[in-house]
């Protein structure tokens, strides 16, 4: 094989890995909980959103922030039902969108 050759193949498969890896990271799973809103609390800066689960009646708490959406666009009230989409991110579940149930 010609070193041309060479040189072309180790580029084209590093291109193809670098491909692969921007696949990867770019998927993002999401979690989804479903339940009746028990407060939004102002902690310090953070704000914090608690939900009980319809599944088991657990009440999870969420972070939310400037990247949460809302759907509509607003807080949900106590008692109201939402689904949660969210991700654990360094132990901490991190709401991205707040859908309100009507």
């Amino acid at each position: 094989m010609k070193p041309s050759q060479r040189f072309l193949t180790i580029i084209f498969v590093a291109l193809w890995l670098m491909l692969e890896a921007n696949g990867l990271v770019a998927q993002e799973h999401y979690a989804t909980l479903t339940g009746t809103v028990v407060g939004v609390h102002r902690m310090f800066i953070r704000k914090q959103l608690d939900v009980k689960s319809d599944k088991d009646q657990a009440t999870v708490s969420f972070r939310i922030g400037k990247k949460t959406e809302y759907i509509p666009h607003r807080y949900p009230y106590a008692g109201e039902k939402v689904k949660v989409e969210y991700r654990t991110e360094k132990g901490v579940n991190v709401a991205f969108v707040v859908t309100i149930i009507k």
